[in-house]
C-alpha cells in the first residue's frame, strides 16, 4: 500500500492506494480516517485499484478549507486526477455515501458503478436527531470513549452477541484522534445543514447498489431505500440482521455480492 498527501485547492488530502486493476474509491463516514476500511482494501486489491481518502478535517486531511459534501467530493477529483485515473467505481459509507453521490453527480460520465451504504438522501426527522446525537457525543466525550460508544451504534445486536472481538477491533480502528474532533464536529455540523439529492438523482445514469441494515439505529433503512427508488439504474437490498455497519456485518455473502456487482462494471 502506497500512502500519498496531494495539495489540493482546499487543502491537503492524504490517501492511500493499492492493487492493479480498474480503479475503486472507497469514502470513510463521519469522523473516520481511511484506516476504518481495515482489511477491505487489500481484499479488493486483488481485483481493483483501491484508493482511500481521509475526508477534509480529518487525518492528514486536516486543515484547508470548511468541510462541504460537495467540498470532499471535490478533494476525491482532485486526487483521482494527480493518480492518472479517467474513472472509477465508487463504494461510500454513511456520511461517504453522501459525498460518493455528490461526485458521481459533479462528474457522471467518468464514474462506472457505485455501492452505496447506510446513506440519507435527504435529512429525515430521524437523521437529524442522530447526527445530533454523534455531534453532542464528540463535545462531551473523551475521544477514546466516543470510538467505543460509537461501536454500540455502529452494529446490530446479532453481530454484536456473535463476533464481539470484531466490533472492539472496528473501535480501535476508528480510534478518533484527538486533533480529529474539530474536524468531525465541523462535518456534523455542515449535515445539520440538512440535504436533499431526491431530485438530482433522478438524472444520474450510473448502475448502483445501494446496502442497508434492517437494524441501523444511526440511519434508518428507509432512508436508504430512497436512494434507491431515485436513482433509475439502481438495486436496493436490506441485510435483516445488520445494522449500520452492513459492508461488514453481512459477512461473506454482502462482500461477494458487492464485488460481483464491481465486476460487472
Amino acid at each position: 500500500m502506497t500512502d500519498f498527501i496531494i495539495d489540493g485547492p482546499s487543502g491537503p488530502i492524504a490517501g492511500s492506494h493499492i492493487g492493479n486493476g480498474p480503479c475503486l474509491t472507497l469514502v470513510a463516514g463521519l469522523g473516520a480516517t481511511r484506516s476504518l476500511w481495515g482489511e477491505l482494501p487489500g481484499l479488493l486489491a486483488k481485483t481493483f485499484t483501491v484508493v482511500t481518502l481521509d475526508n477534509r478535517g480529518i487525518g492528514g486531511s486536516r486543515g484547508g478549507s470548511q468541510f462541504t459534501a460537495d467540498g470532499a467530493a471535490e478533494d476525491m477529483w482532485t486526487v483521482l486526477d494527480d493518480l492518472g485515473h479517467q474513472t472509477t467505481a465508487l463504494m461510500g459509507a454513511s456520511l461517504g455515501g453522501l459525498i460518493a453521490l455528490r461526485a458521481a453527480l459533479s462528474r457522471p460520465d467518468q464514474v462506472n458503478r457505485m455501492v452505496i451504504a447506510s446513506t440519507a438522501v435527504r435529512l429525515s426527522n430521524h437523521g437529524r436527531r442522530s447526527i445530533e446525537l454523534l455531534r453532542d457525543m464528540l463535545e462531551h466525550f473523551p475521544p477514546g470513549i466516543f470510538g467505543r460508544s460509537l461501536m454500540t451504534l455502529g452494529f446490530g445486536p446479532p453481530f454484536h452477541q456473535r463476533l464481539p472481538g470484531f466490533v472492539d477491533q472496528a473501535a480501535r480502528l476508528y480510534g478518533l484522534d484527538p486533533s480529529d474532533v474539530p474536524g468531525a464536529l465541523a462535518q456534523a455540523e455542515h449535515m445539520l445543514e440538512g440535504w436533499d439529492d431526491r431530485k438530482g438523482l433522478k438524472s444520474l445514469q450510473v448502475p448502483a447498489l445501494v446496502l442497508a441494515g434492517q437494524r441501523d439505529s444511526v440511519v434508518a433503512w428507509e432512508d436508504t431505500a430512497e436512494i434507491a427508488e431515485a436513482l433509475p439504474q439502481a438495486k436496493f437490498v436490506r441485510a435483516p440482521d445488520a445494522g449500520h455497519s452492513v459492508l461488514a456485518e453481512g459477512g461473506k455473502h454482502v462482500f461477494d455480492r458487492v464485488v460481483a456487482f464491481l465486476e460487472a462494471g
